[in-house]
């Protein structure tokens, strides 16, 4: 594994996604983040949880000490599918955890743990990574966006990016320098490109329908395929809420 100084590497994200129109906002989408040279996308979803040993299903997380931590050993994951179905919504591209947050009027329950956003779980890079190697041949670049980077004494603002093996990934994760999973990653071939945003909780792909086939064939992965023009932000999914869209 190599740490670059120089970031000619990263020039073609730069160079074939579409910078976001702040003046003129009319939310975030996929080719804002990730190249345009790829033939088919998806989203995979961070895992979403519901913790059984809270009974009182009526308990609120904004009731609990904001300093208490979610007890992963009591939780189950639940699919955004399960859920699309448990609330009566439509599975749509846009659906995501902000969905079901709008349709709760964002008070969430305290047994409902929402993804990670800005980052992967381990589990879901472990489950990634083997499923990318099969169509990575040489290495690998990763980025780290300043968000992502505790402390940070470089002499430019372009965060970290690293050159290595697709399983360096694992030694990245780990490490106490970064946090989490890498925002980008790709091979060097470019056949592939990762994207996790720091206020997204789940991770956009850019690759071939057999890539996403086999994410999709995972069976801890959760993968809903989407289009360059899909949108990605907070108030993307308008097919399940478009009612509250006047009082944002």
């Amino acid at each position: 594994m190599k740490k670059l100084k120089e970031f000619s590497a990263f020039q073609w994200i730069i160079d074939e996604t579409e910078p976001g129109d702040f003046d003129k906002w009319k939310g975030s989408r996929v080719l804002n983040f990730i190249p345009h040279r790829f033939s088919h996308y998806c989203k995979i979803m961070h895992p979403f949880y519901l913790d059984h040993e809270i009974k009182d299903k009526e308990l609120l997380w904004s009731q609990c000490d904001p300093d208490e931590d979610p007890a992963f050993e009591s939780a189950e994951p639940i699919s955004f599918k399960e859920l699309a179905q448990n609330f009566n919504l439509q599975y749509t591209k846009e659906f995501s955890s902000h969905t079901i947050s709008h349709i709760l009027g964002n008070q969430v329950p305290r047994y409902m743990i929402f993804p990670h956003a800005g980052t992967m779980e381990r589990k879901t890079v472990e489950e990634i990574s083997p499923v990318l190697q099969s169509f990575t041949s040489g290495k690998c670049c990763f980025q780290y966006d300043l968000l992502a980077i505790p402390f940070y004494r470089e002499d430019h603002s372009k965060g970290f990016l690293y050159y290595g093996s697709l399983d360096d990934v694992i030694h990245l994760y780990d490490s106490d320098q970064h946090i989490g999973s890498p925002t980008y990653w790709w091979n060097e071939a470019k056949d592939w490109c990762l994207y996790t945003d720091p206020d997204i909780d789940f991770t956009l792909f850019g690759g071939t329908k057999e890539m996403i086939a086999n994410l999709k064939r995972n069976d801890f992965l959760e993968c809903i395929e989407v289009d360059r023009d899909t949108r990605v932000d907070y108030k993307a999914d308008m097919e399940n809420h478009p009612f509250i869209i006047d009082s944002w």
